[in-house]
């Protein structure tokens, strides 16, 4: 008899004092995990927990529950988290939350440090593909951008996802507080650095971030003329602006964005003054280890400044649209749709059945 999937990597689950501690047998080809949670056999998960280490404490559960647990692992030596560096996930086993289930642990910031909750909409995946070299944003912005391209909920995007299967995922991030002068691209907000482009390198398994892309600028009002230049050296346009534009910025913005969290805001059209939110760049080479605390410093001199949360929850495009996301296609975004499309998210990932979701000082309900 062929072992299953959960048995070869030793996957258990016991209650414990209001949380269900999970663990699993380390595998000599992966370095990282990451545990699903769904409510049957069959159904899309709706957070993960992802780690390093050979375990997970999952704490905000509701009480005398089933719950069905899966894993996956990561290849070992692999640029990303993004598609191609993943296994398949694991059988799932079946666990059960006690009657004593305690709520989420708040999430608290240091005195340096503040807590961003930002969602991100998975590219060239319909898995979670985490945060590294990729952008994300603020519920209204990323609701708001979706609008635009939800017309044809079954119709592929540039990104080989269609709306209905696609994944968005709510992240906790902990940042260092900083203060970065001379930003061009966060509307004159010191505690970011300005935003980079991401993902768009035609290699999602080795995500990479480059200067503010034309369609980026005019998206968060930020006159793109004199910098972004096509092949012939003319100012980009809307009809060179998506194929042949090339946008240049200062070697310290470049090292600035590298270090930090990239900032936008999102008006999604040049001549708008309807603000939607925020959307954000995310640098590999600073993010902190789940070990590290923000600010650390490294032996090689550099800085860790971001860390997600390793709790993370999911929702699908068929769940938003069946909480009252509006597909109405249009080529401009109507700011009460927009709202209504940000209702149906935070709708969506409060459904999940689990505790009031926070991050913040104190846990804030989704409604």
């Amino acid at each position: 008899m062929v072992p299953t999937a959960a048995a070869v990597f030793g996957l258990t689950c016991q209650w414990n004092q209001g949380a269900m501690n999970i663990s699993w047998t380390p595998q000599s080809s992966s370095d990282y995990y990451e545990v699903q949670l769904a409510v049957n056999a069959t159904a899309d998960p709706f957070v993960v927990h992802s780690t390093a280490g050979d375990s997970v404490v999952v704490d905000s559960l509701l009480p005398s529950r089933k719950y069905y647990v899966t894993m996956r692992t990561h290849a070992a030596d692999t640029p990303s988290l993004g598609p191609g560096t993943w296994g398949q996930p694991a059988d799932r086993v079946v666990c059960e939350s006690g009657a004593d289930a305690a709520p989420q642990r708040t999430k608290y910031a240091r005195a340096d440090t503040k807590l961003l909750e930002v969602m991100r909409e998975s590219e060239y995946t319909y898995e979670v593909d985490y945060l590294m070299n990729h952008n994300s944003g603020t519920i209204e912005a990323d609701a708001a951008f979706a609008s635009l391209g939800a017309g044809k909920p079954d119709k592929k995007s540039p990104w080989n996802i269609t709306f209905y299967n696609a994944t968005f995922t709510l992240y906790c991030v902990e940042m260092l507080k900083v203060d970065v002068p001379d930003t061009f691209s966060t509307g004159g907000n010191t505690s970011y650095s300005d935003y980079m482009s991401c993902n768009d390198n035609h290699n999602a398994t080795d995500p990479q971030c480059i200067c503010d892309n034309w369609i980026d600028r005019i998206l968060s009002k930020v006159n793109p003329d004199g910098n972004c230049h096509d092949s012939r050296g003319n100012n980009c346009t809307y009809f060179t602006g998506m194929k042949d534009c090339t946008c240049t910025c200062s070697q310290e913005s470049l090292d600035n964005s590298n270090k930090y969290i990239g900032m936008m805001p999102v008006y999604m059209d040049f001549t708008s003054d309807s603000y939607y939110g925020q959307w954000f760049s995310h640098p590999k080479a600073t993010e902190c280890d789940e070990d590290e605390e923000v600010g650390a410093a490294r032996q090689d001199g550099s800085v860790c400044t971001w860390k997600r949360h390793r709790e993370a929850r999911i929702v699908k495009g068929w769940q938003v649209l069946q909480n009252g996301f509006n597909t109405s296609s249009s080529t401009t975004i109507d700011p009460a749709l927009a709202k209504q499309n940000a209702d149906a998210f935070r709708k969506s990932f409060a459904d999940a059945p689990m505790q009031p979701w926070g991050c913040e000082d104190t846990v804030s309900v989704l409604v």
